[in-house]
């Protein structure tokens, strides 16, 4: 047998030498690359590659520490659905009724009737006519009560009556008791929302003028303030206040809700447009115990409830929506007047189809 001659190239342990690449091969001669330097080379990225892998471990070990050491539970889901008044019954008897004003205790509801025979009809709780407010013959025959508000000192009720330009007042059972003489005259006035604040001033949307505005009076009925003549008001008529005195206006032919501090410097508003909360005809507004603002939308068909925020600039955040345009229970044609007790119960007056409609949470 032909002996085995050892090559004494092979490494121990390595049962073939190493095969080197192509262009080593080609190259190695004299100042070209040589195996060892093809071997460091591939040691060295094979260190590189391990390094970067223990430093993704090590980032992976902190991200669980961290997590684990300061994870906050998760915060529960917010409900999104807002709750809104149902139908409960309605009031039938006024002719296209308009205006509506409801007692505190919710005992006497306060219609104008603006057809037939104009006066304000006074329903009781649950339903029944009981009374009428009817203006004095001696100022004549021309009246249409539109507007009204109830005085929180004297429980008096505050009828507007915009073509005799004037503010008819009466007890709480209709009986007339005054008209309104305010300390200095305002030419060719033509009130319409009437508002009163806790402190029994008096706010009163007016028409006349060359811009249409919201006035304020005192207790005494002199005019301290007027404002909203920069922002160009178009037929503003229902006016409501809310319990930080903030004075909420219904813009209507601009179809605009502002809401005002009580100085007189606008707040916020909403408007026109084709998204959710937007309005068409505003006409009747009121507040209630939820710092909710409900807004009789006579083109709308409906009831448009919004809060103002107290964010460091407030919004008119908008809530939901209840109605819709029809005959049958719960739906409107062409709603105006919106009134709220103390027992969450809301009153609108549906004006064409002759009935005053009662909702409630």
């Amino acid at each position: 047998m032909t002996g085995i001659t050892a090559n004494p190239e092979l490494a121990p342990g390595l049962d073939a030498p190493v095969e080197l690449p192509e262009d080593v091969q080609q190259e190695g001669g004299p100042g070209g690359p040589t195996a060892e330097d093809y071997d460091e080379s591939r040691r060295r990225r094979r260190w590189i590659a391990l390094l970067a892998l223990l430093g993704l471990l090590l980032v992976l070990i902190g991200l669980a520490l961290w997590y684990f050491i300061f994870r906050q539970p998760l915060p529960l889901p917010i409900p999104t659905t807002i709750d809104l008044p149902g139908y409960s019954t309605s009031f039938y008897g006024a002719a296209n009724p308009l205006g509506i004003a409801v007692s505190p205790d919710g005992d006497r509801v306060y219609v104008a009737q603006t057809e037939g025979d104009r006066a304000v009809l006074i329903y009781a709780a649950g339903g029944a006519i009981v009374g009428t407010a009817v203006p004095p013959t001696s100022t004549g025959t021309d009246h249409v009560p539109v507007w009204m508000a109830i005085d929180p000192m004297s429980s008096e009720l505050y009828v507007s009556d915009r073509p005799m330009g004037t503010i008819y007042v009466y007890d709480r059972d209709g009986a007339f008791l005054r008209e309104v003489v305010l300390a200095s005259r305002i030419p060719a006035w033509q009130p319409m929302g009437l508002a009163f604040d806790a402190a029994g001033n008096l706010y009163v949307s007016d028409l006349s003028g060359p811009t249409a505005r919201v006035e304020k009076f005192d207790r005494g009925l002199t005019l301290v303030q007027t404002f909203g003549e920069s922002d160009r008001l178009s037929f503003p008529n229902g006016v409501a206040i809310d319990k930080d005195g903030n004075v909420l206006v219904a813009d209507s032919n601009n179809g605009r809700l502002l809401a005002y501090r009580a100085d007189g410097t606008l707040l916020a508003q909403v408007g026109r447009g084709t998204g959710k909360g937007a309005l068409a005809l505003p006409r009747g507004l009121t507040t209630d115990g939820r710092d909710r603002i409900y807004v009789g939308d006579s083109t709308g068909q409906g009831v448009l409830v919004y809060r103002l925020t107290d964010d460091v600039t407030p919004t008119l955040e908008y809530l939901g929506f209840f109605g819709g345009e029809g005959i049958a229970d719960g739906r409107f044609s062409f709603p105006n007047g919106v009134a709220a007790d103390g027992r969450g119960r809301l009153y609108v007056s549906d004006t064409n189809n002759d009935r005053v409609q009662l909702w409630s949470y």
